[in-house]
């Protein structure tokens, strides 16, 4: 009704009106009034009331009412089929390890940045079984690579340990920097 005004005339836009301006769901007797009055004032009023109906900031937020009806009438979401999909991935692999300063893994899209922000608000995996991963060669420790811990409590693989020794058998903590001798490492098991 608006557009008719400032383009066609008052008749054409009252026309208009009174063919497909009727109270419904979305539009209350109220609002309805409102809008049929703005027939009678120009954009350019001073009148407080319909001064803000006429403003550009009006037809952001008509913008942004059209987009969510169509989205309702289409069965649509307003998220990108993209952010749902990369949400739950994120989620499905996000652990509380991913915001601890010293845990954090480099190999880990929730650990590093953007991403880790992105998961903030998101709901922490669900895992009932779990596999350790060395720190150090980022290879799974199992009965074939088995889990070392050395004296300061770290934990690495044994053959990442082994591969780090260096000829008179020291090995260097790749965390706390501190020098341990490799048959100080003790084998982890795991129930």
């Amino acid at each position: 009704a608006v557009v008719s005004t400032q383009s066609t005339g008052y008749m054409s836009a009252i026309a208009y009106a009174r063919k497909h301006m009727v109270e419904s769901e979305g539009m209350t007797k109220e609002k309805l009034q409102e809008t049929m009055a703005l027939l009678a004032f120009r954009p350019s009023t001073e009148c407080s009331k319909y001064v803000n109906l006429f403003s550009e900031a009006r037809w952001e937020a008509l913008v942004s009412e059209f987009r969510s009806s169509n989205y309702d009438l289409h069965h649509l979401h307003s998220d990108s089929l993209l952010s749902t999909v990369l949400q739950s991935g994120l989620s499905a692999i996000k652990t509380h390890q991913c915001y601890s300063s010293t845990e954090k893994s480099g190999d880990c899209p929730v650990c590093n940045e953007p991403l880790n922000t992105l998961a903030t608000t998101l709901p922490f995996s669900h895992c009932t079984q779990s596999r350790l991963i060395c720190r150090i060669s980022g290879e799974v420790m199992n009965e074939h690579n088995s889990p070392m811990m050395l004296p300061n409590g770290n934990v690495y693989g044994e053959r990442a340990l082994k591969e780090m020794m260096a000829a008179d058998g020291i090995v260097t903590c790749p965390r706390t920097k501190d020098k341990f001798w490799l048959d100080q490492a003790q084998k982890v098991y795991v129930m």
